[in-house]
């Protein structure tokens, strides 16, 4: 019996890790979203500053694999995965998320964007994992509900039809992207992981840009400093998102990551000068509830045969 126990404890603790992880991730992504609409605002396309974003943290992921001595090619087999997943999936993402921003107000773009942790557990249950069990029912609830009313409180609901398109993409997008880094990610470390899909998703959107006629390189600090920095903050969540994701699985990673509109309020709040409601504070609550139940939530496991 005490064979059996000591299992439980190291996963409990590595469940644990990895909410801290990807609660990490949110905050920084959170930061992405404010940067993001400020580069935006300033006039640089679309295409051209993701492509920049990513290239950067690509670049960044890469030095630091080689100053920590990890790997940076992919396992066997796991490389055009991982290049499929940047240069389609998270560049379609992105580029999707940052046009819906472009008809409404990033309140309104992230309450849909959000709407992703019930596209998750719908997915995962078509593709046969099972539908979310109680506790995680709950929390999906909660993280689903506080974020709804983080972002309808904090900045107003306004957006037009093309932008709710652009919005639910975005969140379908993220989805399959997420379920298939669950799925493809086996062999290959964390760092080159998020480096190769950092890297092809940069590659994918320089792609879109030119072929649109929207290439331009950022110009002057007032866009190069902030690009540079959501390159920073891409880099970072992308190692935290993929090392998280190992231990938490598709659909908890999801939950957790509800907290991005919280850290995106509080951020909008300091750097943009908007004000911190009531009702920021109350979901604010709500989805650091959803991400504890998430973080210790699990399915229970699988019954052993009777000993004869």
């Amino acid at each position: 019996m005490g064979n059996r126990q000591a299992p439980r404890v190291d996963e409990g603790k590595a469940d644990l890790l990895g909410a801290g992880l990807v609660a990490l991730t949110a905050a920084q992504f959170g930061s992405v979203v404010v940067l993001g609409k400020v580069i935006t605002d300033s006039g640089l396309s679309i295409p051209s500053f993701l492509a920049v974003r990513f290239a950067v943290a690509a670049v960044l992921l890469a030095l630091a694999a080689i100053a920590l001595r990890s790997p940076l090619g992919a396992a066997r087999g796991e490389g055009w995965r991982l290049f499929l997943l940047g240069m389609f999936g998270y560049a379609s993402e992105s580029a999707l998320f940052f046009l819906a921003l472009r008809h409404g107000t990033a309140a309104t773009a992230t309450l849909l964007f959000f709407t992703y942790p019930v596209f998750v557990s719908l997915l995962s249950a078509a593709l046969g994992k099972g539908l979310p069990g109680k506790l995680l029912g709950i929390a999906l609830a909660c993280a689903v509900a506080g974020a709804a009313l983080v972002v309808a409180t904090g900045h107003g609901i306004q957006i037009d039809g093309t932008g709710v398109l652009f919005a639910f993409a975005a969140a379908i997008a993220f989805s399959l992207y997420l379920i298939g880094a669950d799925v493809v990610l086996k062999g290959t470390s964390s760092l080159a992981g998020a480096m190769w899909v950092s890297g092809s998703a940069a590659a994918g959107l320089a792609i879109l840009a030119v072929l649109s006629g929207n290439a331009h390189a950022p110009s002057g600090a007032h866009q190069w400093v902030p690009v540079l920095a959501t390159g920073l903050f891409t880099a970072g969540a992308f190692g935290c998102l993929f090392a998280g994701l190992r231990r938490l699985g598709a659909v908890r990673t999801s939950i957790v990551s509800a907290s991005e509109p919280l850290a995106a309020a509080t951020l909008a709040a300091i750097f943009l000068h908007q004000s911190i409601r009531p009702g920021v504070v109350a979901g604010g609550v709500l989805i650091l509830a959803g991400a504890m139940i998430a973080s210790v939530a699990r399915r229970p496991p699988p019954e052993e045969a009777p000993v004869p």
